[in-house]
């Protein structure tokens, strides 16, 4: 009998450590300094784990123009939405949502560049997908978590301000 429960103690200390996996839902992590190079990976990881969640159904293609800025085209397409969350009278902080659905070859959405192309999901669709919604949700804490290594804590509190609100 002991021995059944040691090993059970061990398989479940196994289990729990094979789940951990980082601080945020999809294991991204940034140790140590913060370079760019982190970020973008950890951003990767982030967008990589939700972008298959996400109901693209509907999904409008935006290419980037000189002078735009990732929260002005998220504003652009979702500003005047209601009953998506607590996003501010704007919406802006949905952007996460729109670099996921656009694939890996936009990564830090502080980085982008006219002629980029963006793909914008049907953002109440999603929201009424419970597998979406929950992909969106985790998506906004992981992103934020990246945002507080980068030391820009607006955008981090924001973004998990409307993760807790939808």
């Amino acid at each position: 009998m002991k021995k059944i429960v040691i090993c059970m103690v061990i398989l479940a200390t196994l289990f729990a450590l094979s789940c951990k996996s980082g601080p945020t839902s999809s294991g991204a992590v940034i140790e140590g300094e913060v370079t760019q190079g982190k970020i973008n990976d950890a951003l990767s990881l982030i967008y990589n784990s939700y972008r298959g969640k996400l109901d693209l159904t509907g999904a409008q293609d935006y290419t980037v123009q000189r002078g735009d800025s990732l929260s002005e085209i998220t504003r652009r397409f979702y500003g005047n939405l209601t009953g998506v969350g607590n996003a501010g009278s704007s919406n802006g902080f949905y952007f996460p949502v729109i670099m996921a659905a656009s694939g890996s070859h936009i990564v830090d959405p502080d980085f982008i560049e006219p002629g980029m192309k963006l793909t914008i999901p049907d953002l109440k669709r999603n929201l009424a997908n419970s597998t979406s919604k929950k992909a969106i949700k985790s998506c906004l804490e992981d992103v934020a978590y990246v945002y507080s290594r980068k030391g820009q804590s607006q955008t981090e509190e924001g973004l998990k301000n409307l993760s807790k609100s939808i």
